[in-house]
Formats: C-alpha cells, sequence, structure tokens
C-alpha cells in the first residue's frame, strides 16, 4: 500500500503508523546499543517508512545530519512520513539537518566501485563533521540495485567492507530489502553483513552474521532466508525474555522458597491463639505483637510476589496519556488514605509510551510513600517535566529518608545477593514495569526527601 506524495498523515494513515510500533521501535534505538551497520527487511511499505522514519528521528536528536536515499519509494513519500512521525521536515531540511537525495545517482556517481563508495561515505561524513553535526546517519533504500548491470555479490562487497571500516566513522546506516522483490538468496547473503537487523518492527541481534574477515562471496548460502528471518526474531525475543525471567525468578524464588506463604499462615494463626491467653505478662505480650509484625510483613511479600508475577505475566506495551494513569493512582490512594495529601505539577497530559501495568507501579510507590511516613498527615507529589527533547520525566516525591544505598545498588545491578538484597518487592515491579517500554528509572537526590525518578519514552502525536 503506497504513502500519499503530500501534505501530513490522515487520521487513518497515523493510526497504521501507530500500529506498526513507530513508538516501540524509536525507543528501542534509544534504549540500544546500537550497531553503525543495520538492515531492515520488510514486506509492508507502511511498516518500511514507519521503521526509516524511527530511525532517522533518533539519528537526528543524536545530533547526526542524516542522508535518505530514495529509490522504491518517491522523495515526496518519505518526507510524509517524516512528518507524521513529528519531525519537521522543512525546517531540517533548509537548516541541512536532512538531506534527501535519489540513490540511483549517489551510487552510480561512484560508478558502483565499493571502494571509491567508500571513499564518498568518508569525505561525506567528515564534511558532517566539519559543519557541526555529531556523525551522520545514512538511510538507503536498497531496490536501487535492480537498476544496474552489477551483481548483488558485487553489491555484498562493498557492504561487508563498509562493515569493515564503519566502526572507525561516527557513521550509522540503515540498509533496506524489500522481502518481495529480492530474491531468497540475496536476503540470505545481506544476512551475512549485518549485525543487527529489523524484522516485523523489532531490533534484533542476528546469529547469521559474518564478520567481514571471515565472509567471501563465493559462499553459498541455504535459500531459505526466511527461515532465517524466523530464527533470528525468534532467538531474539527469547533472549530478552530468558533475561527478565532469570531476574524475576532470582528474587521470587527467594522470597517464595519452601512455600513460605503457607508456613506463615500457619505459624500466624498459632500467635492468634496464643495471644487469646489472658496469663500473659507485658513483656510477653510485647514480643508476640513483634512476632506478628514479623509474620505479616513476610506473607505480605509473598503475597506480592504473587501478584508481580500474575502482573507482569499479563502486560503490554502501548501509548498511554500518564495524566490518566496519575489521576487513577491519585483517586485510589485518597480512597484508601483518607488523611493522606496528593499534588501533582508539571503538564502531566502528556502521551508515553509505557507498559499497561504503569498504574500498578505508581501505586505501589504512591502506597510506600504514604505508609513510610509518620506523622496524621503523610503527602505525596507526582511532579511531570517534559523536556523539548528527550523522554518524560515523572519523579514520585515524599517527605522522609531517601531509599537506601543498598536496594539502589540491587536494582542498578539487576541482581539480589545473599548479604545486599532491596528491603521490599515493591521497587522491583516498578522497575519491571518501566523498562518493559524501554523507560528507566533513576534516583534523585534531595535533602530530607524521599524521591524516585521515572523516564518514559514521549509519544509524537
Amino acid at each position: 500500500m503506497g504513502i500519499p506524495g503530500e501534505g501530513t498523515y490522515s487520521p487513518q494513515q497515523n493510526r497504521r503508523l501507530d500500529e506498526h510500533g513507530f513508538e516501540t521501535i524509536r525507543a528501542e534505538f534509544v534504549g540500544a546499543d546500537l550497531d553503525r551497520h543495520l538492515a531492515l527487511f520488510y514486506e509492508s511499505r507502511d511498516l518500511q517508512l514507519t521503521v526509516a522514519a524511527a530511525f532517522v528521528d533518533h539519528t537526528l536528536t543524536q545530533g547526526k545530519q542524516c542522508l535518505y536515499l530514495v529509490d522504491d519509494n518517491t522523495a515526496d513519500a518519505v518526507e510524509t512520513a517524516l512528518r507524521a512521525a513529528g519531525i519537521d521536515v522543512e525546517r531540517r531540511v533548509a537548516d541541512g539537518d536532512l538531506v534527501i537525495r535519489d540513490a540511483e545517482s549517489v551510487y552510480l556517481d561512484a560508478e558502483f566501485d565499493p571502494e571509491t563508495l567508500l571513499e564518498t561515505l568518508d569525505e561525506r561524513t567528515d564534511e558532517s563533521i566539519a559543519e557541526g553535526y555529531e556523525g551522520l546517519g545514512v538511510v538507503g533504500e536498497n531496490t536501487w540495485c535492480f537498476h544496474t548491470a552489477g551483481t548483488f555479490d558485487r553489491i555484498l562487497e562493498f557492504e561487508a567492507q563498509f562493515d569493515t571500516r564503519c566502526p572507525d566513522l561516527p557513521i550509522t546506516a540503515l540498509c533496506q530489502y524489500d522481502l518481495t522483490r529480492f530474491s531468497e538468496e540475496s536476503i540470505a547473503k545481506a544476512l551475512w553483513t549485518h549485525r543487527q537487523i529489523i524484522y516485523r518492527g523489532r531490533l534484533c541481534q542476528n546469529p547469521y552474521y559474518v564478520p567481514p574477515e571471515e565472509y567471501t562471496d563465493s559462499r553459498n548460502p541455504e535459500l531459505n532466508a526466511r527461515l532465517m528471518l524466523e530464527q533470528t526474531y525468534d532467538l531474539s525475543q527469547a533472549q530478552r525474555g530468558i533475561q527478565q525471567r532469570e531476574q524475576r525468578l532470582a528474587v521470587l524464588n527467594r522470597a517464595l522458597r519452601h512455600n513460605i506463604r503457607n508456613d506463615l499462615n500457619i505459624i500466624a494463626g498459632y500467635l492468634e491463639l496464643i495471644g487469646d491467653r489472658t496469663d500473659l505478662s507485658a513483656t510477653e505480650r510485647e514480643w508476640l505483637t513483634t512476632a506478628r509484625q514479623h509474620v505479616d510483613d513476610v506473607v505480605e511479600m509473598a503475597e506480592k510476589a504473587r501478584h508481580i508475577e500474575r502482573t507482569l505475566s499479563n502486560s503490554r506495551v502501548e501509548p498511554t496519556d500518564l495524566g490518566e494513569v496519575i489521576e487513577e493512582v491519585t483517586a485510589t490512594i485518597e480512597a484508601e488514605f483518607p488523611d493522606a495529601r496528593v499534588s501533582v505539577s508539571g503538564d502531566r497530559h502528556v502521551t508515553v509510551l509505557t507498559d499497561t501495568n504503569l498504574d500498578v507501579a505508581l501505586l505501589e510507590l504512591a502506597t510506600n510513600a504514604i505508609v513510610h511516613q509518620k506523622t496524621e498527615t503523610p503527602s505525596v507529589t507526582f511532579d511531570v517535566a517534559t523536556p523539548t527533547e528527550g523522554p518524560v520525566r515523572l519523579e514520585i516525591r515524599n517527605p522522609g529518608p531517601p531509599i537506601p544505598d543498598q536496594d539502589r545498588r540491587a536494582l542498578r545491578e539487576g541482581r539480589e545477593t545473599a548479604l545486599e538484597h532491596s528491603s521490599g518487592l515493591g521497587l522491583w515491579i516498578v522497575k519491571w514495569v518501566v523498562e518493559e517500554a524501554h523507560g528507566s528509572l533513576y534516583f534523585p537526590n534531595g535533602d530530607e526527601e524521599c524521591r524516585v525518578g521515572i523516564e518514559l519514552p514521549r509519544v509524537t502525536n
């Protein structure tokens, strides 16, 4: 399906852009350690332009100049997609930040000699640096190669040579391969020359990557490129899931070991029976109260651990109005703690990309802030900051001591140890919910104040 060549996207087209995961892939670009040489494999024109727009937006945000080489699409179609992504195309082009050129002319100017083309990219990168940019981003539609007399192996020779040289250049390139146009063999060979790929709208580490020094044009790939792509996607997703799962289980296993919830409920029952006795001394009743409190605390932790597992096993990432989530959490806190004061500052009605369990995470932070204040009128503040560029920042503040250093260290390192573990599971669920959508958790310094900060990717309307 084509993209209109003029104006801005209609509401229907904007919905299509969202459906193809612009904010998700944009957040992945921000959160990942991007390789200098990426490949996009696509079938849908909409998906192609969505990913390309996210890459261009990321490149410009980094302070780099961006060169878009068009072939299969028109320049108007590309510009329309970029506008839908919130990029001020006219200003960026006028300032020289964004350059859109015909791919065939660029490559044929170099007579498609790999060494000549590499020298051209070297020179173009040097020019970008001289003009004050942080580097150069290149987005290339590779369908131009169908207009040349050269073989695809010749093109891949350039890909491999670029891969060898690009670590020395402040350049990031996104090559685009249309799965409906390139042959299985060509796609399979292209997989050898890119360490990271984008497939089905997700950034994946490529298990089929061959380092340039090992790459030879004469190798015969298995002619099942689609299977290789599917395996790359599945392996990348499985690796993410395993890492998250291992971290969660390391924490939950400690809390739920030996079925402590059931055992402690039995202990709590016996303590209650003891408490009914009339012959206990004041000291013994104090001991009993302390024992009950500790049992209740551990039972609550076990319940929370199970709640975490149930919550995180039913989640998804989607654009969300941050203000609506804060209002929902505020109403819950005010109903549960009538004496508490909840205040909100900043422009909270901003759309962010987040896990659908964000309300659970914010409620956990707010509840923790309320119950740990030894005052008749505890208070908590939600402070939203929306800088011109970059993620939305939300700080949850309350009077009292900051989060202990050992808790921060455990969360930062992403693991629990026998001698050092966070005092509860609440911050872990906050961390997992926030990071699910490529956000981050941080702890601002504050005098006599507890502050927890969350950064969330902004969704461009």
